[in-house]
Formats: structure tokens, sequence, C-alpha cells
């Protein structure tokens, strides 16, 4: 590969906590009723529908939801209620050991799999995206990781070569996409493990 000159960063497990099951047992349930809301939110179809951009806002989203699992109408509801998103906070650890030492030695971008709303309340709360470059989130492109275009987009649009860029995901299948278009994936495991990763690179 060529001298890395770009770095790309997934939100979700990488630089976003992502921990559904906990997000629903802090509203307080808990065993098998805590195991089926969570499944019948982020698990469902409709979830997924969101990332895709076919829904560009939770509201949209909601009715389908509730349609899907009439029986926990209520408990989706109270899910979803104002303020929610606040359940999708900073990987402390990420930014401060990985995050700003790549900062100062790359460029770096985002690549995440989000739903539009959620993605927006994020990159307008946590100034972290300030270092960042610019970001492609699947809702805006009707298309998810690992299709090959939704990397491919995110090389045209800024004008990155694929062998000068690194692309960090903790799912396996993503990295695989990446490494299929030319881009070299790394799989997040722990901030400090990537980092040592980065360095073995020439970062």
């Amino acid at each position: 590969m060529g001298r890395i000159r770009n770095v790309v960063f997934d939100l979700g497990g990488v630089m976003i906590n992502y921990n559904p099951r906990k997000y629903i047992a802090d509203l307080g349930y808990e065993g098998e009723k805590c195991d089926r809301l969570c499944n019948a939110i982020f698990r469902d179809p409709v979830w997924v529908d969101m990332d895709k951009g076919i829904y560009m806002t939770y509201e949209e989203a909601l009715d389908s939801f509730v349609k899907r699992h009439p029986d926990l109408e209520e408990d989706i509801r109270f899910f979803f209620k104002p303020g929610w998103m606040e359940v999708y906070t900073v990987k402390k650890d990420t930014e401060e050991i990985l995050y700003n030492w790549v900062a100062e030695r790359s460029d770096i971008y985002i690549l995440s799999n989000y739903a539009a709303d959620g993605f927006s309340y994020i990159w307008n709360k946590y100034p972290f995206f300030r270092k960042a470059k610019g970001g492609v989130c699947s809702a805006f492109e009707h298309c998810l990781k690992p299709e090959p275009e939704i990397y491919q987009i995110l090389l045209d649009r800024y004008g990155l070569k694929a062998d000068e860029t690194v692309f960090i995901d903790d799912i396996p299948e993503n990295v695989e996409g990446a490494n299929r278009v030319g881009i070299h994936g790394i799989l997040f495991t722990t901030a400090q493990e990537v980092k040592d990763r980065l360095i073995e690179l020439g970062l």
C-alpha cells in the first residue's frame, strides 16, 4: 500500500458506544422482556431500513416498528421518547488513545451505516467531528457497508486514493468490503491495538 494519508473511522462500536441491550436495560427492563424489546428495535429489519435511508427520521419509522410488534407498542414508544438519542455516547478510549493521535498524523474521515437523524445528531453534538475532513453516512447515500458502492462514494467524493487509505470498523464483513475496493481495512478490537497496527503500517 502507499503511504497512509487518510484514516477512515466507523462510528457505532468504534467511535460511539453501541450496546443495544444496555440501552434497554438502563430503562429498567430485565430478562426476557429486555431481550424481546431489544430484538424488536435494534434487530428488526426496520432498523436496517433506517440505515438505508428508507426512513429519514425515527419518527417516520416508529409506526412500522409498532405494526411489526403490536404487543410491545407501549414499550417501543417509551424507548423512542424525546431525547432518546442521548444513548449515543463517545467511546472515550478511542477518542483519547486513537482518534486524537491519528488526527495529528493524517486526514480523518467518517464512514458509517447510520440512520439520517441519528448521524446528524451526533455530528452536531460531538466536537471530535470537527477534526474530520468529511463523512459518508449510509442513510443519505441509500447504500450500506459492505457494499462496494459506499466505499467508492467516499473515495470519489473526497478524491482519496484507496491504497493510501485505512478503514477501521468493528465488523469483519465491513473490513473485508473495504479490502475488496483496495482500502486497507483494520478490524477494531481495542483503541490501543488499532494504534499499534497503524504504527506498524508507518503512520
